[in-house]
């Protein structure tokens, strides 16, 4: 799998992406009482739940799509079903 949580974080970095990383990062601190970017690193097969939760479903979706887009930019061809998979299930990061 070419999907890391440094690659991750990455995308949740980039300027590109500032008004929704706002958004996302209040909601799950709201949500959870964690930062957004603590799931990023620690708990990446519980991003997908956490953004549907925090932020709901559409907007879940929407990051799913830009993120596989940005993969895409940056080497990796996962598809978005690997994404989702990536971001929900917590055998996808065994190793």
């Amino acid at each position: 799998m070419c999907i890391t949580r440094e690659l991750l974080a990455k995308f949740y970095g980039d300027s590109a992406f500032f008004a929704m990383r706002t958004l996302i990062h209040y909601r799950v601190l709201a949500t959870f009482g964690k930062p957004f970017d603590y799931f990023l690193v620690e708990e990446p097969w519980q991003v997908y739940a956490v953004l549907e939760k925090a932020v709901g479903r559409h907007n879940a979706e929407l990051f799913l799509r830009l993120l596989t887009e940005w993969l895409r930019k940056n080497g990796c061809n996962a598809t978005p079903e690997e994404v989702r998979r990536a971001l929900s299930d917590r055998s996808a990061w065994r190793r």
